[in-house]
C-alpha cells in the first residue's frame, strides 16, 4: 500500500536558480539544522523493542511450555468476560494491553512495525512520551472492545499490536497526514483537524477506505494468503476509530484547532 498524500516540505520554487547558485547557499549557517540520522521518538523505539524483544525471547529462548504459558496468561481471548469465565484476575485486567506485544511469526511483526514506524514516529513527536504511550494503550483497549462486542465467548485468542498501530494511523488522519518532512522530530506541527475537516483533507478518506477494505480482504482470506489462518481485522477497525476520536483530547496543542 502506498504511503498517503503529503505536502511536500519545500514549497514550489517560482523560478530556476541562478546557474552556480545553491539555495542553500543563502541561508546563514546558524540557521542550518543537520538532518538527524535517527528520527523515531523514544516512545516508538520502546514499543518496537518490547514487541521484538518479546518474539525474539519467544522464539529463540522460550520453549513450547513457557510460550503456552504466556498465551494464555497474556493473550486476549474474549471468553475470559462471558458468564460463568469472568475472574478478576492479572489475565483479565492486563491482557486487553499485554496482547500487543505477542505476534504469531515474523511476517506479522514485521508488517505492524513498519506501519508503526510510518504513522507512529510523526504522532509521538507531536504527543510526547507519556500522551504517546497513554494512545497506545488506549487503542489497543479500543480494538479489544470491538473485537469482544462481535465475539463474545470466543476461545480464539487476539493477539498483535495491529489494533494499536491503527490507532497512530487514525491518530495521524486527523493531520491530514501532513508531518514536517523538512524537521521530522518536529512531528505533525500543525492543526488538529475536527473529524469532518480531517476527512476533507486530499487523500485521507480514500486512504482509510482502502486500507479499511484490504483489511477486510486480507482477514476474510479472499485472496487464499492467510492459508486459513484467522486475522482479525474487526480490531484494526476498532483501534483506527479509538485513535481518530481520541487524538482529540490527547492531542498537547488545543489551541491549534480550527472549526470545520
Amino acid at each position: 500500500m502506498a504511503d498517503p498524500d503529503r505536502i511536500p516540505g519545500t514549497p514550489p520554487l517560482s523560478g530556476h536558480d541562478p546557474p552556480g547558485e545553491n539555495p542553500s547557499d543563502h541561508v546563514p549557517s546558524g540557521d542550518r539544522r543537520p538532518s538527524p540520522a535517527f528520527n523515531l521518538h523514544g516512545a516508538i523505539v520502546l514499543m518496537a523493542g518490547l514487541c521484538i524483544g518479546v518474539h525474539l525471547m519467544r522464539t529463540l529462548v522460550f520453549d513450547g511450555q513457557i510460550d503456552r504459558w504466556l498465551i494464555v496468561n497474556f493473550a486476549f481471548f474474549p471468553i475470559r468476560y462471558a458468564p460463568g469465565y469472568f475472574q478478576l484476575d492479572w489475565p483479565t485486567l492486563v491482557s486487553p494491553f499485554t496482547h500487543t506485544l505477542l505476534h504469531g511469526d515474523w511476517v506479522h511483526l514485521g508488517f505492524n512495525m513498519i506501519w508503526l514506524v510510518a504513522f507512529g514516529a510523526p504522532v509521538a513527536y507531536r504527543l510526547g512520551w507519556a500522551r504517546t504511550i497513554a494512545l497506545w494503550a488506549i487503542t489497543a483497549f479500543g480494538a479489544v472492545v470491538l473485537h469482544t462486542a462481535l465475539y463474545f465467548g470466543d476461545w480464539v485468542p487476539l493477539l498483535g499490536a495491529s489494533g494499536a498501530v491503527s490507532g497512530f494511523l487514525g491518530a495521524a488522519a486527523r493531520f491530514g497526514f501532513r508531518a514536517d518532512r523538512r524537521n521530522p522530530r518536529r512531528g505533525f506541527a500543525g492543526p488538529l483537524l475536527p473529524p469532518l475537516a480531517s476527512l476533507r483533507q486530499r487523500g485521507v478518506l480514500a486512504f482509510i477506505i482502502v486500507w479499511m477494505v484490504i483489511n477486510y480482504a486480507t482477514g476474510a482470506d479472499l485472496f487464499g494468503l492467510a492459508g486459513g489462518a484467522s486475522i482479525a481485522w474487526e480490531a484494526h477497525i476498532g483501534g483506527l476509530l479509538t485513535g481518530f476520536f481520541a487524538i482529540g483530547w490527547l492531542d498537547r496543542h488545543p489551541t491549534a484547532r480550527r472549526p470545520a
